[in-house]
C-alpha cells in the first residue's frame, strides 16, 4: 500500500508580496502541489499573484469591523486576519482572464485544477479573483472559501468556465458589481457547471454612486450556444436597500426602436425598466429589459435576447426603474441556457427593477425566502421553461407566454403577463387559494380558486367530462367514472362495481356514473348485490328506455350503510 503524502506547506519568510511569489515559485520548483499558509496582515500588492494547478492559498480567516454595528449584514472594515491590497489597476489572482476568439483545440490543457483560495480579505483591485473568460477555460476540481471582497472596480468574483468547484462563503460589498459565475464556451466545445455553491452575499454600494446600475450576484450562459448546466447553490443574498426610484421622460418615435432619454449614463444593458402608463406599444407595469445604450438613445425589449421593441406612436411616457437585479440567472444570446440547476434560499432585498431576474433558465428550481416586495417586480421569467418557483413571501411577478411550461407556488401578489401553473395563496384577494392548471396568460387570477367565506371552488373555464361508450353488457370499472353511452339494437345490462369504504385509499364513496342509453332498445342498471338506489328497499335496478339516461353517485348513510344516490332524468322525445 502506498504511503499516504503529505501535503507541502509553504510559508513566506515575511508578509510581503515578494516573499509570497518566493514561495509560489518554491512550489513549482519542487513540482508543483502544497499551500502557501499567508501571515495574519494586510499585504500589498503591485501585480496579480501568480495561479497555478495545485498550488492554494490560504490565510488566516480575516477580522471584520461592521459598519452597523447591530447588523452583521451591513458593510465592514478590516481590523485582522489576511488582507490582500491593491491600487485598483488590477486583479488579485488572475489566470486564463483574457477573451479569445475561440477555444484552443485541446482546451483542457490549459485548466486550472486543484487550486484552493481560502480565509483571505481583498480590498482594492480590479477584481479579487479573475479566472476563466470568453472561449477561456477556468478552473476544475477546485475550492474557493471564505473570501471577503470590498472596494472593487470592476466584479468582486469572476469566474467562468468552471466545473467541478465548491465556492462556499462570499462576501461582495463596495464592487461595482458582486459575483459573476458564467459558461462563455459553445456548448459544443464544453458545457461548464457541475459544481456547488454556498453562501453567496452581496451589498450593493451606498457611497454616492449611482448603485442602480452595479449588478448583484449573477450566473450566466453567455458563450454562443452556451449551456451553463448542474449548479447547486444554496444560500443566495443581496441587498439593496440604499437605492432610490429612476423616474424619467422616455420619448418615443413610431416606428423607430431608438427611446430618447434625457440622460443615458443612468441605464446599462439588462436594466428593467417600467412605465406607468399604455401607449405606443407599452403596456404599464409590464417589465422590459435595456438592450443597448448609445449616448441618450436607449433600446428595449420584453427580454434582453428578445427583438427591439418598435414603438407603435410618438409620444412620452414615464419610465421607472430601481436599477439592476439582484439575483440574475440569464444568457447573452437566446441559444444559450442555464440549464438543470437548483438554486435554494435565494434572498433579494430592496430595490431593483427585478428581485430574480430569468432569462433562458431550463429545468431550474428556485426557493425564494425574500423578495423586494414592492419595486417594479419580485421575479421576472423570460424562457424560463420547465422550472419552478416557490416564494412564501407576497411575491409580484412578471413571466412572459414563453414561461408558460414553468409553476409557481407559495403566496403570489400582482401577476403581471402571463400566469405560471401552480398552487398559491392570492394574497391579493385576501388570502384565497388558488390553483392555475393550465396557465392562461389571459387572466390575473388562477383557474381554479375559493371563493368567499363559503368556501367553494369556483373554475373560471368550462369542466369536461370523460366520455366512455359501451356497445356490450358490461360491468363499470372505477376508471369508466364520467359519462358512460351505452349504444346497440338490443337489449344491454350495466352492472355498477360493489362499493368500498374501507380506507380512504380503497373508497369508492363519491364516484359519479352519468349513464346514458343511446341505443333502440331498453337498458337495465344493477347494482352489485344487495346494495340499493336511494336505499328504497329492494331497489336494486333500474330500466331505462331509449334516449333516457341516469345519474348515479357512490355514497354512504347511517351506521355505513352503502348505497347510490340515483338521479333519474326524461328520456329525450
Amino acid at each position: 500500500m502506498p504511503s499516504r503524502q503529505i501535503p507541502k506547506l509553504y510559508i513566506p519568510s515575511d508578509a510581503t508580496e515578494a516573499a509570497i511569489r518566493a514561495a509560489h515559485a518554491a512550489a513549482i520548483a519542487a513540482g508543483g502541489g502544497g499551500t502557501i499558509l499567508l501571515p495574519d496582515a494586510v499585504i500589498a500588492l503591485t501585480e496579480p499573484l501568480p495561479v497555478a494547478s495545485g498550488i492554494g492559498y490560504q490565510g488566516v480567516q480575516p477580522v471584520l469591523d461592521y459598519l452597523n454595528d447591530t447588523v452583521p449584514d451591513s458593510g465592514w472594515n478590516f481590523v485582522g486576519g489576511t488582507v490582500l491590497a491593491g491600487n485598483g489597476s488590477f486583479a488579485a489572482f488572475a489566470a486564463n482572464d483574457a477573451d479569445l476568439g475561440s477555444p484552443h483545440a485541446d482546451i483542457t490543457d490549459d485548466c486550472i485544477t486543484g487550486w484552493r483560495c481560502e480565509n483571505i480579505g481583498f480590498t482594492g483591485f480590479t477584481r479579487a479573483i479573475s479566472i476563466g473568460a470568453t472561449n477561456n477555460i477556468g478552473l476544475q476540481f477546485s475550492t474557493i472559501h471564505d473570501l471577503f471582497i470590498r472596494d472593487c472596480g470592476d466584479w468582486g468574483m469572476f469566474l467562468a468556465n468552471f466545473m467541478h468547484t465548491d465556492v462556499s462563503r462570499i462576501w461582495t460589498h463596495l464592487c461595482g458589481n458582486g459575483q459573476y459565475y458564467g459558461a462563455l464556451l459553445p456548448a459544443s466545445t464544453l458545457m461548464p457547471g457541475n459544481s456547488r455553491f454556498d453562501s453567496l452575499f452581496n451589498i450593493i454600494p451606498a457611497d454616492g454612486r449611482d448603485n442602480r446600475l452595479c449588478r448583484g450576484i449573477v450566473f450566466e450562459a453567455g458563450g454562443n450556444g452556451a449551456h451553463l448546466n448542474e449548479i447547486y447553490a444554496d444560500r443566495i443574498q443581496n441587498n439593496a436597500f440604499n437605492r432610490a426610484e429612476l423616474r424619467v421622460n422616455a420619448t418615443f418615435t413610431n416606428g423607430s426602436a431608438n427611446i430618447a432619454v434625457a440622460d443615458g449614463t443612468r441605464f446599462r444593458p439588462r436594466m428593467p425598466v417600467a412605465f406607468t402608463a399604455s401607449n405606443h406599444g407599452i403596456t404599464a407595469g409590464r417589465v422590459y429589459v435595456v438592450q443597448s445604450v448609445s449616448g441618450n438613445t436607449i433600446k428595449i425589449g420584453s427580454a434582453f435576447t428578445s427583438p427591439a421593441l418598435t414603438a407603435s406612436g410618438d409620444g412620452t411616457l414615464t419610465l421607472s426603474s430601481w436599477g439592476m437585479p439582484c439575483f440574475e440567472l440569464a444568457s447573452r444570446n437566446e441559444g444559450a441556457f442555464v440549464s438543470n440547476s437548483r438554486f435554494l434560499g435565494v434572498d433579494a432585498e430592496g430595490g431593483s427593477g427585478a428581485g430574480i431576474y430569468v432569462e433562458n433558465a431550463q429545468g431550474c428550481d428556485f426557493n425564494i425566502s425574500e423578495v423586494p416586495g414592492d419595486r417594479n417586480a419580485d421575479i421576472v421569467g423570460r424562457s424560463a421553461g420547465f422550472s419552478r418557483f416557490y416564494s412564501g413571501n407576497t411575491t409580484i411577478t412578471d413571466f412572459d407566454n414563453a414561461s408558460a411550461t414553468s409553476q409557481f407556488h407559495g403566496a403570489r401578489g400582482i401577476g403581471r403577463h402571463a400566469m405560471l401553473s401552480g398552487l398559491w395563496t392570492d394574497q391579493t384577494r385576501n388570502g384565497l387559494a388558488a390553483f392555475n392548471i393550465r396557465g392562461d396568460a389571459g387572466e390575473n387570477q388562477g383557474d381554479l380558486e375559493v371563493r368567499g367565506g363559503n368556501s367553494f371552488i369556483y373554475p373560471r373555464f368550462g369542466m369536461g367530462m370523460k366520455s366512455t361508450l359501451k356497445t356490450a353488457n358490461t360491468t363499470l370499472h372505477p376508471l369508466d367514472a364520467g359519462l358512460v353511452t351505452f349504444e346497440a339494437s338490443s337489449m344491454l345490462v350495466c352492472t355498477l362495481p360493489a362499493i368500498t369504504n374501507s380506507s380512504d385509499a380503497s373508497s369508492l364513496v363519491g364516484l359519479p356514473f352519468h349513464i346514458v342509453n343511446a341505443g333502440s332498445a331498453d337498458l337495465t342498471v344493477n347494482t352489485s348485490s344487495t346494495q340499493l338506489f336511494n336505499k328504497a328497499a329492494g331497489r336494486t335496478s333500474y330500466t331505462l328506455n331509449a334516449g333516457e339516461s341516469l345519474l348515479v353517485v357512490a355514497a354512504e348513510g347511517v351506521s355505513s350503510t352503502l348505497f347510490w344516490a340515483a338521479f333519474p332524468s326524461v328520456g329525450v322525445a
